[in-house]
């Protein structure tokens, strides 16, 4: 089994497969975009900076969006995604960066808005890293951040103490599996003191919360030694039944947090 959603430093692992992943769940959260970008007040001659970019195409709609007078750069600390990045094309004001955000290589006041969307939930530090992306914001500038609580991870159809078991290794196995839930803990600490937090539920059908997330988190499990394949043979076997019945159920809680600073 493949866990596609790890992003970490040294991650390991197929590249191309990751690329698919995000690929994928852009076209889930594609109508959203707008929406946040209109948030962090985004607009013509902005300069923005997106941690976590991924093969950058949050990148290259801000740079439609800010113009010509603006500028939008992408780091992502995995090379392989930034040479993807690079290979699907980047807009005269824009420009893609291997980088860490523990490390912003940029001086302080930098940006008018900074993204991390889906980033904290893989940082070794994201305290460092949110000190580091307030630091490049100019006064006035926002930071937006998105993750997902894995914790609050909801499957109905499958044996209950399989369910635990395999959400809690899911969790274990990121380095922030708590990342939506800690955002205002992090923020605070950085000394942002404008700060609104907004959750929503996903939910997703059987087949795409099974290549998005079930399968990595199986994969996790019998990783950790917590679940033989037998075991998990029978809990996605109870899946596919629940869903034959109309009965599955998948969601998670996603957490939205902007900051002023």
């Amino acid at each position: 089994m493949s866990d596609v959603t790890d992003f970490s430093v040294g991650a390991v692992g197929d590249a191309a497969e990751r690329i698919r992943y995000l690929d994928a769940v852009a076209q889930l959260g594609a109508q959203a975009k707008d929406a946040t970008f209109a948030m962090q007040g985004i607009t013509e001659k902005s300069r923005v900076l997106d941690c976590g970019c991924g093969v950058g195409d949050d990148v290259r709609a801000i740079a439609a969006r800010v113009g010509d007078g603006g500028s939008v750069v992408g780091i992502d600390a995995n090379e392989a995604l930034i040479e993807a990045a690079i290979a699907r094309g980047v807009p005269p004001n824009a420009r893609f960066l291997a980088g860490n955000a523990e490390t912003l290589a940029f001086p302080d006041a930098s940006f008018d808005a900074v993204r991390a969307e889906r980033l904290l939930q893989h940082v070794a530090d994201p305290q460092i890293a949110v000190n580091e992306m307030r630091r490049v914001l100019v006064p006035g500038g926002s930071l937006l951040a998105i993750d997902q609580d894995w914790q609050s991870i909801v499957v109905a159809g499958g044996d209950r103490r399989i369910t635990r078991t395999i959400v809690d290794a899911f969790v274990d196995s990121l380095a922030d599996g708590w990342a939506g839930r800690r955002h205002r803990e992090h923020f605070v600490a950085a000394g942002f003191t404008q700060i609104e937090s907004r959750f929503f539920v996903t939910t997703l059908s059987f087949a795409h919360a099974y290549a998005f997330v079930l399968e990595s988190a199986i994969a996790a499990a019998i990783r950790s030694e917590r679940l033989g394949q037998q075991e998990a043979d029978a809990w996605v076997r109870g899946l596919l039944a629940a869903d034959a019945r109309g009965t599955f159920f998948y969601g998670v809680t996603v957490f939205l947090t902007v900051a002023v600073r």
